[in-house]
């Protein structure tokens, strides 16, 4: 007999006395096609098609915290040691070491390096009188793509999935874009420039890590295969050190604890570096892999980064990453034995722990914040969302306490967000302070699958973590009911966002021409965090000829 992975859950889940209520997923309509604009050529007829994005029904969710948690954590084993508050002396105990033999380069399929043309290096407008930008002032109705976006920006499309990518030089991209476009990353490149990396979410190997290529006046100059032959390239992260984490999302479904076989892979997009298309598997998976999500990283103490990998699982288990004392911050950091992996477990008066013992931490998860999405870092805490339970969590690393707020609800002006937080990124641009509280959140379901500005900072009467949420796009009509916001990332001057939809009006998820990634530029060339206009409120006007 074959048990379907939501089934095990459900069962453990009335064992401890929890309520599942199910809620039928949307099913995709049929007939969605965006109208793409006719300057794309069609992918041949012999470019192979990916599979289906699997789409499986999701409970709601409402767990029963029990004291109990507490004392679920065992005697750590022999070879590992928590090093707790990120403040705290490195221990100096035995760490516990990595298979050496189950690192493995993976190989992928190489093209030229693009041919950077640097024309200027954009910079940010301080000059408030020029501010044109309206922060959740969704004014603008821009019917060629079917959204609706916050004044004071422009959209151009830069790829649509299965349609080869135009180049500034009047060519085309020597293969076509990706489907299924998830996770995203931006980097300055060595000779100048920058490229959006960019997974692909697609099953059966067919998926992988992909970069756009762009030259400091943001003309797209390449688009070429980083790291292929992977299965469900879901989201990642940045490293310190300018290289990309992609995670697999995706597991073999055993009853409870949900192991997935998934890994990480450490890509490094720029054509300057010895390690560039030579993509390799990390530690940070472990031996047994998982259901991963996202990467975050604490580089306060730049020798030694922390980083934290999130699991798309109820049974899942947030875990956090310390590498070897010793070993200097760079590529070989994610790949060097010696390494140690606890992970986190809560406790029900709003206090954490790191634990070396995973099933304790799996129960906790599946209590508090199970199936993680996007996780971040900033100043002293961690920001990590549970599609479950609509909610983004505050870690205070150094006091080790938690808090929660509700992702839904909350805008302030125009659009909604009502459905699963995803993706969740913050905005270093040059244009933007390391002090900006601001937090962006992606959006997957509903009618108006959309882009979120979130301020995380204290609000005058105490509140924390999200109170304040504007829009930044939505987007509209039967083209994207059920669709999902992905691939956000930010230009190095903080004043380009890049999104994507991962399927864009296409007719069967997960199929070659789902996907497109658009570019949103503030007019003013400030950055997303810097100063907006005031908010007001008015009637909605078309401006659909100012793109």
């Amino acid at each position: 007999m074959i048990f379907h992975p939501y089934a095990c859950s459900i069962v453990l889940l009335l064992l401890q006395g929890g309520h599942p209520v199910f809620t039928r997923a949307q099913q995709a309509d049929s007939s969605r096609r965006l109208r793409h604009d006719e300057v794309d050529s069609l992918a041949p007829s012999s470019y192979a098609p990916t599979t289906d994005r699997p789409t499986l029904p999701i409970p709601s969710y409402n767990p029963t915290p029990s004291t109990e948690v507490a004392g679920l954590i065992a005697p750590s084993p022999p070879n590992c040691s928590p090093i707790g508050s990120r403040t705290s002396p490195p221990s100096d105990e035995t760490l516990m070491p990595i298979d050496v033999k189950k690192r493995s380069a993976h190989p992928i399929s190489v093209t030229s390096s693009p041919m950077m043309t640097p024309s200027y290096r954009p910079m940010s407008n301080d000059d408030p009188s020029d501010v044109t930008f309206r922060r959740g002032d969704l004014m603008k109705d821009l019917t060629r793509f079917g959204i609706k976006v916050s004044k004071g920006i422009t959209v151009r499309a830069i790829a649509y999935a299965g349609r080869y990518v135009n180049l500034a030089a009047g060519t085309k991209s020597t293969l076509p874009f990706h489907s299924s476009p998830d996770g995203a990353a931006v980097f300055p490149l060595t000779n100048g420039g920058y490229v959006y990396v960019s997974n692909s979410e697609v099953t059966e190997k067919r998926g992988g890590v992909y970069g756009v290529y762009f030259d400091d006046g943001g003309n797209v100059v390449d688009y070429k295969p980083l790291l292929t032959g992977t299965t469900r390239n879901c989201s990642g992260g940045a490293t310190p050190w300018k290289t990309y984490v992609s995670c697999e999302e995706f597991g073999s479904g055993q009853c409870y604890q949900e192991f997935g076989s998934g890994q990480c892979y450490q890509v490094d997009p720029d054509p300057a570096s010895v390690h560039h298309l030579t993509p390799q598997m990390t530690a940070l998976g472990g031996t047994n892999g998982g259901n991963f999500e996202a990467v975050a990283c604490d580089n306060r103490d730049p020798s030694r980064p922390i980083f934290f990998v999130t699991e798309d699982s109820q049974f899942g288990a947030l875990r956090r990453f310390t590498p070897k004392p010793g070993v200097s911050p760079s590529w070989e950091t994610l790949h060097t034995p010696g390494g140690t992996t606890d992970f986190l477990l809560f406790f029900p008066d709003g206090h954490f722990t790191w634990t070396c013992d995973e099933d304790a931490a799996r129960k906790s998860q599946s209590l508090y914040y199970p199936n993680v999405e996007g996780i971040a870092f900033w100043e002293d805490s961690l920001y990590f969302v549970s599609k479950r339970t609509y909610k983004l969590y505050k870690l205070d690393l150094d006091e080790m306490t938690y808090a929660s707020s509700s992702t839904t609800g909350g805008i302030i002006g125009d659009g909604e967000f009502k459905h699963q937080p995803d993706q969740i990124v913050r905005n270093n641009g040059g244009g933007g302070k390391s002090t900006s509280p601001w937090l962006y959140f992606t959006e997957d379901g509903g009618r108006t699958p959309g882009v979120y500005a979130v301020n995380t900072a204290p609000s005058s009467d105490g509140e924390d973590i999200g109170t304040r949420k504007y829009s930044i796009f939505e987007a509209y009509g039967e083209d994207y009911f059920g669709d999902e916001t992905t691939g956000l990332a930010f230009s190095p001057d903080g004043s380009k966002m890049f999104a994507c939809f991962q399927d864009c009006g296409c007719d069967v998820p997960g199929s070659v021409d789902c996907g497109c990634l658009l570019e949103f530029t503030r007019d003013d060339g400030m950055s997303f965090d810097g100063e907006t206009m005031s908010l007001k409120f008015h009637t909605l006007k078309d401006d659909s000829d100012e793109v």
